[in-house]
C-alpha cells in the first residue's frame, strides 16, 4: 500500500531515493565530498540521477535496515563508483 501512495506521488519517490543515495554513502564508507571530488561534481550528479532512475528501491531500503556497514552492493546504480572511490582509484 505504501508504494501505491508513492506512485500517487513523484516528489515523495525522488524525496526518498535521495534519502536511501544519503543513507547508502556512509554506510558503504563513502563520504559526499569523496564523490564530489571524483571530477568537481559531475560524479556526485550523475549518482543523484542514478539513484533517481533507480528500479531497486525496496532492495536498497531494506538492505540498508539490515546493515550498519557493508560494501557497495551490486543492485545500486552507484555501486561502481562507491568501488572506485573506496579503492582510491580516482
Amino acid at each position: 500500500m505504501r508504494s501505491a501512495r508513492l506512485d500517487g506521488r513523484p516528489d515523495l519517490a525522488d524525496f526518498h531515493r535521495k534519502t536511501l543515495m544519503d543513507d547508502m554513502m556512509p554506510v558503504v564508507g563513502v563520504g559526499v565530498l569523496d564523490v564530489i571530488d571524483v571530477d568537481g561534481g559531475n560524479s556526485y550528479v550523475k549518482a543523484r540521477a542514478n539513484c533517481r532512475q533507480c528500479t531497486c528501491t525496496l532492495v536498497c531500503r531494506d538492505w540498508l535496515a539490515e546493515h550498519s556497514q557493508g560494501e557497495p552492493q551490486d543492485f545500486c546504480p552507484n555501486g561502481n563508483l562507491f568501488r572506485v572511490i573506496k579503492g582510491g582509484d580516482c
